[in-house]
């Protein structure tokens, strides 16, 4: 039951994530616009797998694990991203 309780936390960690860097409109370039939906879904994504054991037992470890996770994912969806809307 903590698992779940965990999992669920960190989903909504995750959502909380998106809803705040996602963007509400197509403010700016097309560019712009497409590398933050791709960050918005790399945290949700990242968030979701990675910040379960913080929920567990909160410590620097745990966060900075999530930390060391979502970093390299987010730069490689932020650069995705601008590429997409780039080129499409």
């Amino acid at each position: 039951m903590i698992n779940f309780i965990a999992a669920l936390v960190a989903v909504g960690f995750g959502y909380l994530l998106f809803r705040i860097i996602k963007p509400k409109t197509d403010s700016g370039g097309k560019e712009i616009y497409y590398a933050r939906v791709f960050l918005a879904w790399a945290l949700f994504v990242s968030t979701s797998l990675y910040i379960q054991p913080f929920t567990n037992n909160p410590s620097v470890v745990n966060i900075i694990f999530w930390f060391k996770m979502s970093i390299p994912f987010s730069v490689v969806a932020i650069i995705a991203g601008f590429l997409y809307g780039k080129f499409r």
